[in-house]
């Protein structure tokens, strides 16, 4: 997908509908595949206990979670780093995508053999030697990762949405297959995590093929890539420790009886898989703004890049406040939805964490958008700062408080976070989101929480039910206020509008 519509000199609602026709189209492309990557994800979940011992199924477990910490950060890192430089210069597309693949040589290879090399210490730390040749194994996964991510970065770079919607698509496919294949011929861990590898190498040249060798025009420095993508690695580190900090410190903190903060550790993990839907819902968009911004800002036009961010954030607010409202003000009844009822002690915590989640897509979405603006070491240090004042809180508040200290302090510190991501953007783009519309959406959303409150019921089919009548008050509301409008109709048809 390619925009060609300048938003130069536009009316507002026409700025709106544009910007809606490529990044609302991108987004649903993604989405799509994201779902499907769930979907297919929950589907090895499913299949594997069957094919599997106990035994077997955790140890390939415990070796695919401690890859996809490393995959995690090597994806994002890279992928960001190409699309930033593509998108702002894609004539130049073929000679960053020959300059990141020489460069992922070095650093997704070096990353790719210290996990390899560093197999045994895990697996002694892990306290079962029967991991080593698991966890070498699946050091192959990153190493075709890393190269992966060359090519997602270069076809969002280009904005070719539906180009990496359908290869990711295609990869989730070929994975469960090929897991599931292998696992149910016999070849156990191995196999699954041999069948995880083939997966990662077969996408990787599926991906090479359809990207071509492409004109390799104009000069891209090695060194102002490696510098980039160095940040945004650690970044991305420092991330996945902001979602994993509060239940390791319920874990250590929480009680002296082991047994107790296991379970403590159970039950908020039950309340934080339910909070993390709050942003999960979003993501799609920073795969979209990211390379839109990055162009925006490098052709310094103010006026396209302050229409990104206020829409960007305007519409991913709009649909978390309803998500968090839901899961807050409803905490017991959907907790009992989802787990049995020996779990209900996390409800008060999910009350509280799911507004911390709110905040965390924002913060997610914000540090997108500075990165792509240039700034990756900006985005880290607000992440390292709210990382450290995740963990200072939860270890003052967890052992008073419990799991509610623990859902405090994670939304106290999303919250600063957020703030210091929102006010970097509003002085160095002039663009947030209007007071108005900020007001509005948590006038509705409170009106869901106060009508959520008058009415519960044990039973799961009438939670449901509860849910769904629940959101059609807060459109209602937003429709009522005029937070939902004419303009947003008309950028609704532009999306589905084949032409």
């Amino acid at each position: 997908m390619r925009e060609s519509t300048t938003i130069k000199d536009v009316k507002p609602a026409e700025q709106t509908s544009d910007i809606a026709k490529v990044a609302g189209r991108g987004t649903i492309y993604i989405t799509a595949a994201k779902v499907w990557f769930m979907v297919s994800g929950a589907g090895i979940h499913f299949v594997l206990p069957r094919l599997m011992s106990k035994e077997e199924f955790g140890l390939y477990q415990v070796a695919v979670s401690a890859v996809s910490v490393i995959n995690a950060v090597v994806i994002t890192g890279t992928y960001q780093t190409v699309s930033k430089y593509i998108s702002q210069e894609e004539e130049k597309a073929g000679a960053v995508k020959s300059k990141a693949l020489k460069l992922q040589t070095l650093v997704g290879g070096g990353i790719a053999l210290g996990f390899f090399l560093l197999a045994p210490i895990v697996a002694d730390y892990l306290n079962d030697p029967k991991l080593v040749n698991y966890l070498r194994l699946a050091s192959l996964i990153t190493l075709a990762y890393s190269f992966y991510a060359v090519f997602t970065g270069y076809f969002n770079g280009q904005k070719r949405f539906l180009t990496q919607a359908a290869i990711d698509a295609t990869y989730s496919t070929l994975k469960l297959g090929l897991i599931v294949s292998l696992v149910a011929s016999g070849y156990g861990v191995a196999g699954g995590i041999g069948g995880f590898a083939l997966a990662a190498g077969s996408v990787l040249l599926v991906s090479w093929i359809v990207a071509g060798k492409g004109e390799r025009r104009g000069e891209v420095k090695a060194g102002d890539l490696l510098k980039f993508q160095g940040y945004l690695l650690l970044f991305t580190f420092v991330l996945n420790l902001l979602q994993k900090v509060d239940l390791m410190l319920i874990k250590a903190l929480s009680s002296t009886d082991a047994s107790t903060a296991s379970s403590n550790a159970g039950d908020y993990s039950a309340a934080i898989n339910i909070a993390n839907l709050t942003y999960q819902i979003v993501i799609s968009v920073t795969f979209v703004i990211f390379p839109l911004v990055s162009q925006s800002t490098f052709a310094n036009d103010r006026r396209r890049t302050e229409a990104y961010i206020s829409n960007t954030i305007r519409y991913s607010l709009m649909i978390m406040a309803l998500v968090a409202t839901l899961f807050s003000a409803n905490a017991s009844e959907v907790m009992r939805v989802i787990y049995p009822a020996s779990f209900q002690t996390g409800s008060q915590a999910l009350s509280i964490v799911a507004y911390g989640m709110l905040l965390f897509g924002l913060l997610f979405i914000l540090t997108t958008i500075i990165s792509a603006g240039g700034r990756p070491e900006i985005s880290l240090a607000i992440g390292f700062s709210t990382l450290a004042a995740n963990a200072a809180l939860n270890a003052a508040l967890i052992p008073s408080y419990g799991l509610t200290g623990a859902a405090i302090g994670t939304t106290a510190s999303m919250l600063l976070g957020t703030l210091a991501g929102g006010i970097y953007i509003l002085l160095k783009h002039s663009a947030l989101i209007r007071w108005l519309s900020a007001l509005r959406i948590a006038g509705c959303a409170l009106l869901v929480y106060a009508a959520s409150l008058a009415y519960s019921s044990p039973s799961r089919g009438v939670t449901l039910i509860k849910l769904a009548v629940a959101a059609l008050i807060y459109i209602a509301g937003l429709i009522l206020s005029r937070e939902l409008g004419r303009e947003d109709l008309a950028a609704v048809k532009k999306v589905v509008k084949s032409q």
